[in-house]
């Protein structure tokens, strides 16, 4: 039947066409009232967003017919849809704002309609992500130029799948290391790198997606910082915006303390630390991604390793930390070889392993542009001492 949706007078139709929507689902819904998926603008009910096109048409079935046969009207019926909805106190938004509040907002208009969108098991639909464009890549960064370079001319970053395969144990409750992509579409991962950078700067939220089976978990995630050698972006999640970016190291602009900030977190019998990840991100900007005692410089080989552990009240703080590769980590841990304090020179135990056997190439921590705290170096000298009964031997 032809329309004109300028009739649209009836605002319980409206709502009638909401719980038709509901009722069988975006995709049947939109295959009898709309055609095409170039939506732009949404109408807002509850926290829930539907296409302002594809209800205004279905509640102009659902109203009674008009008296006289209205004229056809397919000109810009998405405007006058807008129009005729908020004409009977309904909220429409802009899917393609202009400027960075307006972006804002909109992503936060998303959010709260994924949340509405969730499960008993806190999931959502592929559908229900892609409708509102929160994702529509195949795996990676989500930049969705074709919309943002309205706010941006370069675009900006809006989604960050994750797969849950790839690098599982650096995403936690609290935040995530994400890798930037690496393809062979060099200039295009460099854009998507650039473009998630640019949203971080401006205060403006991304989503993070991950797979779960044939379902999707969604959360809003803050890019809040990077460290462009080992390519990675550390990511936070909650509702509010960081106080600062991690863009580079500033590990030296407050006072070093040895003890404390570090939280743990026991669930069962598992031990977790939320903030790992951020001191892996500051750790990898103060010394690079490169192993100081073996050369090793594969970031995904590298971790940090803590001069005073956590478990023992170790400071967050990178002057408390080192680049190891994995397996030095574990032989620092074992307190099979330590760093002197002053000379910086490497030493093991008297009984062994030597430092060949442990793969260890430099005798001493020199070379660097940064070196860890005195006070975190002599914490750690005096536990090994200790561990290997070499105190009193010494006396």
């Amino acid at each position: 039947m032809s329309i004109n949706i300028r009739e649209l007078t009836d605002a319980s139709a409206v709502l009638k066409a909401i719980a038709k929507h509901d009722e069988v689902g975006r995709q049947a819904f939109h295959d009898r009232y709309d055609s095409g998926e170039t939506d732009q603008h949404y109408l807002q009910h509850g926290d829930r967003l539907y296409s302002a096109k594809a209800i205004a048409g279905a509640a102009y079935d659902f109203q009674p017919p008009p008296t006289n046969t209205p004229e056809t009207d397919s000109s810009n019926v998405e405007s006058h849809a807008d129009a005729a909805l908020r004409s009977l106190g309904f909220t429409v938004l802009s899917g393609r704002p202009t400027t960075i509040d307006g972006e804002r907002n909109w992503r936060q208009a998303i959010w709260k309609h994924l949340s509405a969108c969730r499960d008993v098991d806190g999931l959502v639909t592929p559908d229900d992500v892609r409708s509102v464009r929160a994702y529509g890549g195949q795996q990676g960064i989500w930049v969705d130029k074709a919309r943002t370079k309205h706010v941006h001319p370069h675009g900006l970053g809006v989604g960050l799948k994750h797969t849950g395969t790839d690098y599982p144990d650096e995403v936690n409750d609290e935040g995530a290391l994400y890798h930037y992509p690496t393809t062979d579409r060099r200039g295009q991962d460099e854009a998507e790198v650039e473009a998630t950078k640019t949203a971080a700067k401006v205060k403006l939220p991304v989503f993070m997606i991950s797979e779960q089976g044939n379902r999707r978990s969604v959360r809003l995630a803050w890019v809040t910082g990077w460290e462009d050698r080992s390519k990675l972006f550390f990511v936070t999640f909650g509702p509010e915006a960081p106080t600062r970016l991690l863009d580079k190291d500033r590990s030296d602009e407050q006072p070093f303390e040895l003890e404390g900030s570090r939280r743990r977190r026991r669930t069962g019998t598992v031990t977790t630390r939320p903030d790992q990840a951020r001191f892996k991100l500051e750790v990898f900007q103060r010394y690079g991604p490169v192993c100081p005692l073996s050369d090793i410089a594969v970031p995904e080989m590298i971790e940090a390793a803590h001069l005073r552990p956590d478990a023992d009240n170790g400071t967050s703080d990178a002057r408390n930390g080192l680049p190891l590769n994995a397996a030095l980590h574990r032989a620092f841990d074992a307190h099979l070889f330590v760093i002197q304090p002053d000379t910086r020179e490497i030493l093991v135990r008297p009984q062994g392993p030597s430092l060949a056997q442990l793969g260890i190439v430099k005798t001493h921590l020199d070379g660097l542009e940064n070196y860890p705290h005195r006070d975190a170096l002599a914490w750690r000298y005096e536990k090994w001492l200790e561990k290997n009964k070499l105190a009193s031997a010494k006396a």
